[in-house]
């Protein structure tokens, strides 16, 4: 391949993001597997029962000796496949921390989540099975590191919003999706916290559906109340998805829950249109004058405009040199000066490789 045709293809897949797969039928039938995920049923001292566990590792695993985070999932009977799903939908866009996901059910007994979910009856048995149990079994067999995380949806949500104001030192983060009673024990909880508390060391995301239009309420109601606190070791991010109800919210809910907690986003910082005026004009590779990037200014904002993109896309400044695009983040534009103060782009992709524009 030329290196015409590899710029062209780079700049093609990297800064337009479609690709066309093309792929032969396949006709043969066989049978259903999900790889990857070792299973293993352990009795609860604590609540007296059963449970299956469900364990995902990172691909890389077996092939390093690095110690990874662990997310805890309740409802791992069926929580397990969607964020399989999530993290392998975010990997195409984000660089991840890849944790072990762990997920607690119960197999093809008798699903008791009513029981072990509802922070008012059987939950505190089951968070002690949780923190006594099930953690030093996955420490004691896998690498892990001291991070770890809980997600949580319907009963789940109040057994992690349960969670997050009793046990807050347990985790590092605590994802609550769509809890139930409408989401009123989010600020009941929370409420309850701050007259003994006046900060929480913590990282939370909540969401529910856009149709659950109580728990939406009551959700800003909790966002509201936690914001006037003020807290100093608390991050916090909340999200309504669109058109959705609280079935079809779980997966986005899920999705969102995981890129904020295990994605790596790059911050944005506000520049005034001074400083990236020397960017500004268009740039072209050293072997091929075809292949062109132009960066221009429109209400004080800059813009990146490429040979194979129509709609210009915005850049964020994450440095006074350094820009990515917000809905690329895994591609990076860094404004640099050759030895004769010639300005030129490094175009870092994917793959972190480098492509070199010159003005």
């Amino acid at each position: 391949m030329n290196l015409q045709k590899l710029l062209s293809n780079c700049v093609i897949y990297l800064l337009t993001h479609s690709l066309a797969f093309a792929q032969s039928p396949d006709t043969s039938i066989t049978p259903f597997c999900i790889s990857y995920i070792e299973t293993r049923m352990i009795h609860s001292a604590a609540v007296a029962d059963d449970f299956k566990l469900y364990v995902r590792l990172p691909d890389n695993y077996s092939s390093s000796t690095n110690k990874y985070p662990v997310l805890y999932m309740t409802d791992g009977d069926w929580n397990m496949t969607v964020a399989m799903n999530c993290f392998s939908m975010l990997r195409q866009d984000y660089f991840i921390t890849e944790p072990i996901i762990v997920g607690i059910g119960y197999g093809k007994g008798q699903n008791k989540r009513t029981r072990d979910l509802n922070p008012y009856t059987g939950g505190p048995k089951f968070l002690e099975f949780i923190e006594k149990e099930v953690m030093p079994w996955i420490s004691g067999r896998y690498r892990t590191t001291n991070e770890k995380a809980i997600y949580g949806y319907s009963l789940g949500g109040m057994f992690t919003t349960y969670v997050l104001f009793n046990r807050p030192e347990l985790f590092n983060m605590v994802f609550i999706g769509a809890p139930g009673n409408y989401a009123k024990t989010l600020l009941s909880e929370s409420e309850k916290y701050f007259t003994t508390h006046n900060d929480l060391n913590a990282k939370v995301y909540a969401g529910v559906g856009e149709y659950e239009r109580d728990a939406v309420k009551n959700l800003s109601l909790f966002q509201q109340y936690i914001e006037s606190k003020e807290c100093k070791n608390l991050i916090i991010e909340t999200g309504v998805v669109p058109k959705a109800n609280h079935g079809s919210g779980l997966a986005q809910v899920m999705q969102e829950a995981i890129a904020f907690g295990y994605c790596k986003k790059p911050k944005a910082i506000d520049l005034s249109p001074t400083a990236y005026k020397p960017y500004l004009g268009v740039y072209t590779t050293p072997t091929d004058s075809t292949l062109k990037m132009e960066i221009f200014e429109k209400d004080r904002k800059l813009y990146l405009k490429t040979t194979f993109n129509e709609t210009p896309f915005e850049l964020f400044a994450s440095s006074k040199k350094d820009y990515f695009i917000e809905e690329m983040q895994k591609t990076f534009f860094s404004f640099e000066k050759d030895e004769q103060g010639k300005p030129y782009i490094i175009f870092i992709n994917a793959e972190n490789k480098q492509l070199k524009f010159f003005k």
